[in-house]
């Protein structure tokens, strides 16, 4: 299934002063838990070890964080992090009508720090080790296949 990548205005800076455009792989992902589900966005972010989304997603899934599945990691903070996993059933489209969603099981972190990006991260472990990822930068988008 070929995504495009999502555009989105950038500031210009002393170290990217002709920047005004940055493109990241983005997807819209369906979350259910049980009878509840909302509608998210997450960047396919190979750096990423786990798939997490903001911790306020799991209160909407009716997921009780803290709970005893507790993952401490380090990212782009010098502090560590803290997500709560939990069982999740994920969904993937793009806007092609003559290609079928993917729907897999996924264990998925909630995290407060993310609250602020209010974007998930599809990392290595559930998503790059259950798809084939292939990134065309150049032509800004990506295709995900299983």
């Amino acid at each position: 299934m070929r995504f495009p990548y999502v555009v989105f205005p950038a500031k210009s800076d002393a170290a990217f002063p002709n920047r005004r455009l940055c493109a990241r792989p983005l997807i819209k992902v369906l979350l259910r838990k049980g009878p509840r589900s909302l509608l998210t966005y997450a960047i396919v972010d190979s750096g990423a070890d786990q798939c997490i989304f903001p911790a306020s997603l799991a209160t909407h899934l009716g997921i009780t964080i803290p709970n005893p599945n507790t993952y401490v990691f380090s990212g782009t903070q010098d502090s560590p992090q803290i997500a709560y996993f939990d069982t999740v059933t994920a969904t993937l489209w793009n806007w092609n009508p003559a290609e079928a969603a993917i729907t897999f099981e996924l264990y998925a972190g909630f995290c407060q720090t993310l609250e602020h990006v209010g974007l998930g991260l599809l990392g290595q472990d559930g998503f790059f080790s259950r798809f084939t990822v292939n990134f065309d930068s150049r032509n800004l988008q990506f295709d995900v296949s299983a």
